[in-house]
């Protein structure tokens, strides 16, 4: 009994040196992810693999024999984060606003198609009064509980498909201009030019599939080629299923000359799990892209609305 007790100590540092190693190499092995779309799904979990790596490291900084290696392995960890967060950190339009102090509001959602409980959606866009709206998973059920909003959202588009899991919206209070909304991608992307304050934004709302081994990658590629039409003044929002810093959003982002509007956190995990999990260890698949005049000065998530999915809130101005 005494070798047995005396023996768990070695081996449960070799445990954690040995998960520390693998989950520090499989996060720097994502960096390179645009070598091909493999690469790209490992690293949508790299910051849950630097994080992996870091706790299992940590308990070896107080043994002076797996000291060095828990330094590598955390100096690892960090140059991941660096690498990852650094394109992500908020650009020079942080704090700034409109002249006119005009300010507007895009509430961005995977709503699920089944979602049982329509109603905390319907609440929080009462609290928050958008001025746009992007919605994802819009089934054929969601379609009929947004003929309420109609009279708030008279302007925009609705995308159906015979897929159960439906298409994309886009509702405004601004008016469409004529002829511009449109559902391409059998309902997974829409197209609106919104009239705003006198100029033309176009807004996109997008629905990836899911990555590698499934076909996002080449849904990308498609999306981005669809997406070099759009104008100087843009933004683009949905379910990416990737995350911010992965290569599918490279693609899509440089086909419409798009950038990030910030880094909100992460927005989904199983529909099972509590909410508090999906804001610490889910991953952020909601996503809001801008370009040109459009300056976000405020970007949040909202509270669970009976989805997978949290919501994001954007507020931005346009410069002049």
């Amino acid at each position: 009994m005494k070798r047995i007790l005396t023996s768990t100590g070695p081996v449960v540092a070799r445990l954690l040196a040995a998960v520390a190693a693998v989950a520090g190499m499989l996060a720097l092995m994502s960096l390179p992810n645009a070598l091909h779309p493999a690469l790209d799904s490992l690293s949508h979990f790299r910051m849950h693999l630097a994080a992996l790596s870091v706790l299992c490291a940590l308990p070896m900084l107080f043994s002076k024999r797996r000291r060095q290696f828990a330094v590598l392995a955390t100096a690892a960890a960090a140059l991941v984060t660096a690498a990852t967060f650094g394109p992500l950190w908020p650009k020079d339009w942080v704090g700034v606003t409109a002249a006119d102090g005009r300010s507007h509001r895009l509430l961005q959602s995977n709503m699920r198609f089944d979602n049982q409980e329509p109603d905390r959606l319907f609440d929080l866009i009462a609290q928050t009064r958008p001025d746009i709206l992007t919605f994802q998973e819009v089934s054929t059920v969601w379609i009929e509980r947004l003929s309420q909003l109609r009279a708030q959202f008279p302007y925009g588009i609705i995308c159906e498909r015979e897929s159960r899991l439906g298409g994309v919206a886009i509702l405004s209070r601004y008016p469409v201009a004529p002829g511009s909304a449109e559902c391409v991608d059998d309902g997974l992307m829409a197209f609106a030019t919104l009239e705003i304050e006198g100029r033309q934004v176009d807004v996109v709302a997008l629905h990836l599939h899911w990555p590698w081994p499934f076909d996002q990658h080449t849904q990308a590629q498609w999306n981005a080629r669809d997406l070099a039409r759009l104008g100087e003044t843009a933004l683009m929002a949905g379910d990416f299923n990737a995350a911010p810093w992965s290569n599918t959003t490279r693609i899509v982002a440089a086909g419409g000359g798009l950038t990030a509007a910030g880094f909100v956190g992460p927005t989904w995990l199983r529909a099972w799990m509590p909410n508090l999990l999906r804001r610490i260890a889910g991953l952020p698949l909601d996503q809001v892209l801008v370009k040109g005049a459009i300056v976000p000065t405020h970007l949040e998530r909202g509270p669970p609305v009976g989805s997978d999915h949290l919501p994001v809130i954007m507020e931005f101005a346009l410069l002049p």
